[in-house]
């Protein structure tokens, strides 16, 4: 009788040691969970981390021509023409923006990061040399006209600034008048000889 009292007290004992045993692993098992939850949650944050950078967007580009300076004739009725180019020029890209603030957006700038965005045939400053010769037959009875341009765009740009955050925050905007690598004589007819719509002559 003595020995079953100390079997069922040993195994009373047995069970006592294994209880707290059990809450003790449960809740290192927690602890485990709660540091991986913490862990994810950094790891999460520091995905949404961004580099802070400047960048910029493209919003509307039009053609747009750079004529050059002492460069337009007018020869007729009738006829033929040859025009060339007989001095050097330059065409440099400029840049109009909102605000003062927003002037501290230099041309250059501009145009590097519209390179990058895209159009790579932009220039800051593009020469133009000489040698460039032009004939057309005039249709009788017209006025032909010749003007040396470069060609180029008008774009609508704005810039932004990427914050650590990731948040995206509207730096400047504005047009950019840009030439690019290529030039040429732009030809056309008209009735009589004209200057900005004027008429220059009668006959």
């Amino acid at each position: 009788m003595t020995r079953m009292v100390m079997l069922a007290t040993a195994g009373s004992l047995s069970l006592a040691l294994v209880t707290p045993l059990s809450s003790a692993a449960n809740a290192a098992s927690r602890d485990a969970g709660d540091e991986t939850a913490a862990s994810a949650t950094t790891t999460a944050t520091d995905k949404r981390r961004c580099k802070p950078r400047i960048f910029y967007k493209i919003h509307k580009l039009s053609p747009r021509n750079f004529f050059v300076p002492r460069t337009r004739f007018i020869d007729g009725p009738g006829g033929s023409m040859t025009a060339s180019i007989e001095r050097e020029a330059e065409v440099l890209a400029y840049v109009e923006t909102g605000s003062e603030r927003e002037k501290s957006v230099t041309t250059e700038d501009v145009v590097r990061s519209l390179r990058r965005a895209g159009v790579p045939h932009l220039e800051q400053r593009h020469m133009v040399l000489t040698g460039h010769s032009y004939t057309r037959e005039v249709s009788k009875g017209m006025y032909g006209n010749m003007w040396y341009r470069v060609f180029g765009y008008r774009i609508g740009w704005s810039s932004w600034s990427v914050l650590g955050t990731c948040r995206h925050i509207k730096v400047a905007s504005g047009i950019a008048n840009v030439p690019a690598r290529v030039e040429g004589w732009h030809y056309w007819e008209t009735k009589r000889p004209q200057y900005k719509g004027r008429v220059l002559s009668p006959r």
